[in-house]
């Protein structure tokens, strides 16, 4: 915790060096939103202290409050709200800012994450120096360890895993570095060329986010279907991709019906008669809460459980009311239809994921599944890994999952606005307990049998060593 405090304290002082964000409180207009954040974070999150016990998070709210001079950006304070955010480690709890400005001052790459270093996977700027697969050592004088210690500890995620971190910070390391630091009119980069391996230095101007996504369109990168399903007979292998739950979303994209294709892609694997069934949920954020169960009727051979009970805390009752999008007729009818179980713990008794036992699938796959999974398989997506295993069912491929084992926080979440810095936080109201006992992976997600990553290399050519390594395995 100590090297965490100095770390944060060297950051800061460099982030105030070059700040362009002119918007500042005053000291007690800040402490004012830390009030207001802390009552209704403890008002409506279900389990702030689930992670993290009660003192440690006291403290982290008075260390917060004691940091504050006569004034602050609200850059800065929004760096001090994310920490306390991240002390929840709820991936569905999560700050919303509008002090990053789109046109300027983005950083023109997109990078990856690979062993706890940064790698270049995508460069947009005018520069051809800085080719992709280069490793980047520091950027305007940070070095990219402190800032992937810095960005982890301000970034959300269910548990104390840090797979889904650093997939959601490789995806978003232009707008963290925006957010966390600052938007200046270049940035100086220090590199290991990927070519010679020799330390390379050179200045990238900042690229808006208009000019990003143009020459993103540019690329003509191939776009994928959400759901999709192909029978390999030659190998004895069936592929099914699930990348989401979101039906809707699916629908729009690409016409497709989450459950109509969940049900033919069974269909047809059960004609085909393969043996071997890989089921790729990488990627999947989850969505619909009916997906997971219905996923798995189809690879058991038997009924089963999936949810035990869903717990809330506030009984529909908050001390700012006025600072909180809810809606009061929907909290007055729910008043009525919710168990009290005792003062502070309430339970939600009408969802059918807690009340239905659910059948297995007449054409069920009962052959050898293989499931593959990253940090990204997240809310609904880890609840079906995880589903899976609770039931002993499936050879887990590829790197831990995101969400909890045990079951994540979500549902009826509530959108709280700071009325002094006009930062959003949208908080969790629900705790989701599994039918299972938790007696295994507390705090973290569904272990892969097989870890296998990508290199970068293997990025930059299109390969999946996921998938080719359950190739082998099923030829072994």
């Amino acid at each position: 915790m100590r090297l965490l405090l100095s770390t944060t304290l060297f950051l800061w002082s460099l982030y105030s060096i070059g700040q362009t964000n002119s918007n500042f409180i005053t000291k007690q207009k800040a402490i004012d939103d830390l009030k207001i954040f802390e009552t209704s974070l403890r008002e409506i999150h279900p389990n702030i202290y689930r992670y993290t016990p009660k003192f440690e998070f006291d403290k982290s709210l008075e260390n917060a409050k004691n940091s504050i001079k006569d004034t602050i950006s609200v850059n800065q304070f929004y760096n001090l709200v994310a920490a306390i955010i991240e002390r929840v480690h709820c991936g569905h709890t999560f700050g919303i800012t509008s002090f990053t400005d789109d046109k300027r001052g983005l950083l023109p790459l997109d990078i990856k994450i690979l062993n706890d270093k940064i790698f270049v996977f995508r460069n947009f700027s005018t520069s051809t120096e800085l080719q992709p697969g280069s490793e980047i050592l520091t950027i305007n004088g940070i070095s990219a360890n402190d800032l992937l210690l810095d960005f982890r500890k301000k970034s959300i995620a269910d548990g104390y895993g840090l797979t889904f971190k650093d997939r959601t910070i490789e995806r978003d390391f232009k707008w963290k570095y925006a957010t966390f630091i600052n938007q200046p009119d270049s940035f100086k980069i220090t590199f290991k060329d990927n070519q010679s391996e020799a330390e390379k230095n050179l200045s990238l101007g900042a690229v808006s986010n208009d000019l990003i996504n143009q020459k993103v369109k540019r690329l003509e990168l191939p776009v994928e279907k959400p759901l999709d399903c192909f029978v390999d007979t030659k190998n004895n292998v069936a592929v099914l991709k699930l990348k989401s739950f979101m039906a809707q979303s699916i629908k729009k994209q690409s016409g497709q019906n989450l459950k109509r294709t969940i049900k033919r892609s069974f269909k047809e694997i059960s004609k085909s008669e393969v043996d071997n069934l890989i089921i790729d949920i990488r990627w999947n954020l989850g969505g619909k809460a009916y997906a997971p169960p219905l996923l798995f009727s189809y690879v058991t051979d038997k009924s089963f459980k999936f949810k035990r009970k869903l717990i809330f805390r506030h009984g529909y009752k908050f001390t700012y009311p006025e600072f909180l999008n809810r809606n009061k007729f929907d909290d007055w009818v729910n008043r009525k239809l919710d168990k009290r179980i005792n003062d502070s713990t309430f339970e939600w008794t009408h969802h059918p994921n807690t009340r239905k036992t659910y059948k297995e699938k007449t054409n069920s796959f009962l052959g050898n599944l293989y499931i593959v999974i990253n940090g990204m398989t997240a809310s609904g997506g880890a609840e079906f890994a995880s589903l899976a295993d609770a039931n002993g069912r499936g050879v887990f491929v590829g790197e831990e999952t995101g969400g909890d084992y045990n079951g994540v926080n979500g549902g009826e979440r509530t959108y709280l606005v700071l009325p002094n810095s006009k930062i959003g936080v949208l908080i969790a109201g629900r705790r989701n307990v599994m039918a299972w006992d938790e007696i295994k992976n507390i705090g973290h997600g569904v272990p892969p049998n097989h870890e296998v990553r990508p290199t970068i290399e293997d990025l930059l050519t299109g390969q999946d060593p996921e998938i080719k390594f359950i190739y082998e395995l099923i030829k072994k």
